[in-house]
């Protein structure tokens, strides 16, 4: 039985009145929300799928803005009970978990027994697992531990017509065929409502350091970046950020036109080892400064560069994610920068080096421009991405902006694949109609 379908979150939540704009989607608003257990969500979904209702399903809403707008909204189906740990073996490095606990939460869990889950999404105190999965996010950290995909074992997932399926196990060394739990993971809840997952999780280092260097060019920084990422050291993550982002963001206290930071880990003799190895390069890659920061320093450092254009205070009036090669980044993030754009549209960027990602916020200092300058910002920076080989998401814009615009880059051929996929999976196109990827 579905605990409970209502008209307003009030109804079922006391703190909330009159705020179905909780749960709105690029400004379309459900006229229900179902709160539920698993026996609930797959009730809910079958009858939504009986009915041609259009569901879209709820972590923390951190990132509702990603995808082009649905077509239709109907229902949404809020996560938010089903949060527990099903399962956790600290012996084995694994874990079961329910889609609408926070990262945040399962963190702490884990850290007690001296290990954590190797992504970090914006927001981890209100993104849920199944979220981060269902858009595919990291974090800064991608770049050593991998695409959250890696870490995935097992998946329960609910399917649009209500049938409860599950893939993978709870182990490590697991054969059973096609991982079709894939399938899932950047898929936006396209396919199929992630409900349970089991994860392969990494022990926290023994100890952890941060570097950040300054650089008087975009090509400097970025190339002892690229100098760290093809040493002996392996870091935890890389990120390159400019000044603008640090004059918003007040990332951390060194200061410098254009900012490399290096976060380093491992036992002690190791990490010193690692602190001059990197100190040294970015000294021979033109660093004007470099400073360790304090372990304090250093937390903040990282939540705010993982947090950047997902906060409150950092939000932007457009925001992209470009893929490119990793030494095409300089080139792709000056052209950019240096582009066309009115004047009161300001670029900032922050990129994370190993994995070749361009973080591209557009600001409004001013009165928004009109929504045609904005596209063409959005279309030249997609053409200049593609000249070099990459790709280019827009992950935030405004509603008039997002109309005339794909929000997802092209893909070629598998979009064949996967508009069967969405055929043979959501045949009813039940599940957030139009979001995805040209349009599914």
């Amino acid at each position: 039985m579905v605990e409970r379908v209502f008209q307003r979150p009030a109804d079922a939540l006391g703190e909330i009145t009159n705020h179905n704009d909780a749960y709105s989607i690029d400004g379309l608003q459900p006229t229900a929300v179902c709160l539920s257990d698993l026996q609930g969500l797959s009730d809910a979904l079958s009858e939504a799928a009986k009915d041609g209702l259009a569901v879209a399903p709820w972590g923390g809403g951190t990132r509702a803005a990603i995808g082009n707008r649905p077509a239709r909204l109907d229902r949404i189906l809020d996560l938010s009970r089903l949060s527990r740990i099903v399962h956790y073996n600290p012996a084995d490095l694994t874990a079961t978990v329910e889609a609408g606990i926070s990262v945040a939460e399962l963190q702490r869990h884990l850290a007690e027994q001296g290990q954590f889950l190797a992504i970090d999404p914006p927001l981890p105190d209100r993104a849920t697992v199944g979220g981060t999965l269902a858009v595919g996010g990291s974090g800064p950290t991608k770049w050593q531990f991998g695409h959250p995909r890696d870490l995935v074992l097992g998946m329960k997932v609910v399917q649009a017509d209500g049938t409860v399926v599950s893939s993978g196990g709870q182990v490590v060394k697991n054969v059973s065929g096609y991982d079709m739990a894939r399938l899932h993971v950047g898929g936006l809840g396209t396919l199929g409502v992630i409900a349970e997952v089991s994860f392969k999780l990494t022990p926290l280092p023994q100890g952890e350091a941060t570097l950040v260097a300054a650089f008087d060019s975009t090509t400097r920084c970025l190339a002892a970046g690229l100098a760290v990422f093809h040493s002996v050291v392996t870091p935890l993550a890389l990120a390159a950020y400019d000044a603008a982002v640090d004059e918003r963001a007040h990332v951390a206290p060194v200061k410098g036109h254009h900012l490399l930071a290096v976060r380093l880990g491992g036992r002690p003799l190791t990490l010193q080892r690692a602190l001059r190895e990197c100190r040294s390069l970015c000294h021979q890659g033109g660093a004007t400064t470099v400073e360790a920061l304090g372990e304090a320093d250093a937390v903040a450092a990282w939540r705010k560069l993982a947090d950047f254009g997902w906060d409150e205070a950092t939000a932007p009036l457009m925001s992209a994610r470009a893929s490119v090669p990793p030494t095409k980044l300089a080139e792709i993030v000056e052209t950019i920068a240096n582009g066309d754009s009115p004047a009161a549209l300001r670029c900032e960027t922050l990129c994370h080096v190993g994995y070749g990602t361009a973080l591209i916020h557009w600001f409004a200092d001013g009165p928004e421009p009109p929504t045609h300058a904005i596209a063409e910002v959005a279309t030249r920076a997609r053409k200049a991405v593609h000249a070099v080989g990459g790709r280019m998401n827009i992950e935030r814009c405004p509603l008039p902006v997002k109309a005339g615009l794909d929000m997802w880059d092209q893909v070629g051929e598998p979009i064949a694949i996967m508009r069967r996929l969405k055929e043979q999976y959501d045949p009813g196109n039940v599940l957030n109609p139009g979001r995805f990827v040209g349009g599914i």
